[in-house]
């Protein structure tokens, strides 16, 4: 199996989707046509014509996986929030995969996740294999806009398959303001999928997960929810609850991709290890509930969680990229792949840190570096696929030697 990454930030669609193929094809050292193509891109672009602009140069029966991005990376580019197009060039050689489709997110998250379940299950899943898992996160179909959830999403694949295998992933957003986006699933342009890529078992994928948060008060309990939205913290309204705690330099209106609750998943009182932790966001506020909106679902009553706080250094990366690297020795890296929260861009996130030259640096050009900025990240904390926020997945997919 081999890889090679492309990158455009050409405004013009077809440009940028010639661009970038012929990037990755250039810096391969493969005489013939690739077998598969991973293609993300923000909501600048149009779908078809991105597609068929890629076709054009890799070949046009060549199968497109992929969607939306509010950003991109390879191993020299990078950025966000404006034209970016990222594709990967996969030359199988040998190596097989699936890719399970399944749509109608908007009728119901876990229920597409009990069909993906039933097809990882014809399909002979064990509990050991592994996937990449991508999901259109935004829906428009009613008057307003809100997010498809990845927690009914990974309980339907649990209830349809028996266990939850480890997934890595991303819901799909093309910028930030949540414009609709479109999947590619191989064979067709769709909206409001979730899809599920699998490669035969020669073919692992090794994940860390890096937050870039530690604690920064003791444990407070969720004592009152509602899907997403947190009611109660500790029995008081949790608006109220977390303006008591912050007082007043941090308003209200701050709140939303700003305050960060933090799940320890291993022992409470055990030293800090951020392998433990997944991370939610609050999305925005509920003043007529005196409620916060998460991202995620999952914060019910009884949920003990962490105020957390970001990281003013990089200097967590790089032991983590380089762990991954050593676990794979003996085997031969093919792409590395990293899901980068759009809320930790440095323009968004009002700083002047770039994880995303970090990791660049770090990976130092030792394996093809395909980057995606998402608004949602999937990946195992503690052996269990979880929705992540304000995280970086970084991924390397390997073979034997």
């Amino acid at each position: 199996m081999h890889a090679s990454v492309g990158y455009s930030e050409n405004p013009d669609t077809t440009h940028a989707g010639m661009e970038a193929a012929t990037n990755a094809l250039q810096t391969s050292d493969r005489p013939g046509a690739c077998d598969l193509v991973l293609l993300f891109a923000t909501a600048s672009h149009d779908a078809q014509q991105l597609r068929d602009a890629v076709l054009s140069v890799v070949g046009t029966s060549v199968p497109v996986i992929g969607g939306g991005a509010i950003g991109a990376m390879t191993h020299d580019c990078f950025g966000y929030a404006g034209d970016q197009v990222v594709l990967a060039l996969l030359w199988l050689e040998g190596v097989e995969y699936q890719c399970h489709v399944e749509g109608d997110l908007t009728q119901g998250e876990i229920e597409v996740g009990r069909r993906l379940g039933r097809r990882f299950a014809q399909s002979g899943m064990t509990p050991d294999a592994s996937a990449l898992l991508f999901y259109d996160a935004m829906n428009r179909t009613g008057d307003g806009v809100r997010m498809n959830m990845a927690t009914p999403l990974l309980l339907g694949i649990q209830e349809g398959l028996g266990f939850l295998p480890a997934l890595v992933g991303a819901g799909f957003m093309g910028d930030y303001a949540g414009s609709a986006t479109q999947q590619w699933t191989g064979a067709e342009i769709v909206s409001h999928h979730a899809l599920a890529l699998r490669f035969s078992a020669e073919v692992r994928i090794d994940t860390t997960i890096m937050h870039g948060c530690r604690p920064a008060t003791g444990y407070y309990t969720v004592t009152r929810a509602e899907g997403p939205v947190i009611l109660e913290i500790d029995g008081q309204p949790a608006l109220t609850f977390m303006e008591n705690l912050l007082g007043a330099g941090v308003p209200p209106e701050e709140y939303p991709f700003f305050l960060t609750f933090g799940m320890n998943r291993g022992q409470k009182w055990e030293a800090f290890n951020d392998d433990n932790y997944a991370n939610h966001l609050c999305l925005t506020i509920d003043k007529a509930h005196n409620g916060l909106v998460m991202f995620e679902p999952d914060m019910v009553a009884g949920t003990e969680f962490q105020l957390m706080y970001h990281s003013l250094d990089l200097d967590y990366i790089r032991p983590k990229v380089e762990r991954l690297f050593s676990e794979i020795r003996g085997r031969k890296p093919v792409l590395a792949l990293y899901i980068n929260c759009a809320g930790r861009a440095a323009a968004y996130a009002g700083n002047d840190l770039e994880d995303a030259l970090e990791v660049r640096n770090v990976v130092a050009g030792r394996v093809p570096l395909l980057g995606m900025y998402s608004g949602v990240e999937i990946a195992p904390v503690m052996g269990y696929s979880r929705p992540l926020d304000w995280t970086g997945v970084f991924c390397i997919l390997s073979v034997p030697q």
